[in-house]
């Protein structure tokens, strides 16, 4: 067929109209540009996260410089180490693909209201606010998880991402300390139950009970169980005031650490000196430290 002044006409038209009606489909949806960033901000410039999943929100905040958390018995001291480690994690999303664009598959990915929403702010201004969807394994070998932005119709695959690592418990970021000791310097031990007292005291590196010696292999064993004393097992503080067993544990240098058990309507409740404003309901905690007439 022989091309004519008016058949090029005729397809040149035909051709700059479908590039017209491919660009203004392109324009028309605001996120059809690939990110290669989803997240990028300064760890020490956040004072605050809000962490929502199935309705609930669980709050981190900065207060005098120290970082809280919400928790139902009201707000407790926060592991800094623990919140930074969050927010180095949110660091590490990065986009390898689209997995849609359409907001009519966001529940397939869990990252409409059932996914993880996680927004992190800084001096009043959002510094990143991401939903967090589905987990998934590739090849048995590697894994990601969908993810979306907040104001955006895009689903992207985070590989090397696992939803698990962004906590929505505050128990996974209070202060769960109860003793941390260090055993070289610890001079005697008080164990003061409601019916009797044991005093276990250190010299030359052995150690007594009266003018008898301990067993060494019994001490040692107590010694290690109790040195770094945690629990995730929070409760309400007691309510009566005063404790029905305690445990003191005094040192050369520095001030001695108080365990104290509560008993209320057969519930044996934890406090200590070395984390005032906690308390546990930990029966196995309570078995560990209070088992010196077991043990000696």
């Amino acid at each position: 067929m022989k091309l004519t002044t008016p058949r090029l006409l005729i397809i040149l038209v035909a051709l700059v109209a479908t590039f017209a009606i491919v660009r203004l489909t392109q324009n028309s949806n605001r996120s059809k540009s690939f990110r290669t960033e989803l997240v990028n901000f300064k760890v020490a410039e956040a004072d605050r996260i809000e962490i929502t999943e199935a309705g609930q929100t669980m709050t981190l905040f900065k207060e005098t410089g120290n970082w809280k958390v919400s928790t139902n018995q009201g707000t407790k001291e926060a592991i800094a180490s623990n919140v930074e480690s969050l927010l180095s994690t949110l660091n590490t999303i990065k986009p390898s693909r689209i997995a849609t664009r359409s907001t009519g598959k966001w529940k397939d990915f869990s990252v409409d209201s059932t996914g993880t929403s996680v927004v992190v702010i800084g001096s009043g201004e959002e510094l990143t606010n991401i939903v967090v969807g589905r987990f998934g394994v590739q090849d048995q070998r590697s894994f990601f998880t969908y993810v979306r932005l907040k104001d955006d119709d895009d689903v992207y695959v985070a590989n090397n991402f696992m939803k698990m690592t962004i906590s929505t418990s505050s128990d996974d970021f209070r202060n769960n300390i109860m003793m941390r000791i260090a055993i070289d310097s610890l001079s005697s031990i008080s164990f003061n139950y409601p019916d009797s007292a044991l005093v276990l005291t250190k010299q030359e590196a052995k150690w007594f009970k009266g003018s008898a010696e301990v067993d060494s292999a019994a001490i040692a064993t107590y010694l290690n169980a109790v040195s770094f004393v945690t629990s995730k097992k929070f409760t309400d503080s007691p309510s009566t005031p005063n404790p029905e067993m305690a445990v003191i544990f005094s040192f050369s240098k520095g001030k001695e650490i108080a365990i104290s058990a509560f008993k209320e309507q057969n519930k044996i409740t934890l406090t200590t000196s070395a984390n005032n404003g906690e308390a546990w309901d930990d029966i196995d905690t309570f078995n560990k430290v209070f088992a010196a007439t077991s043990l000696f």
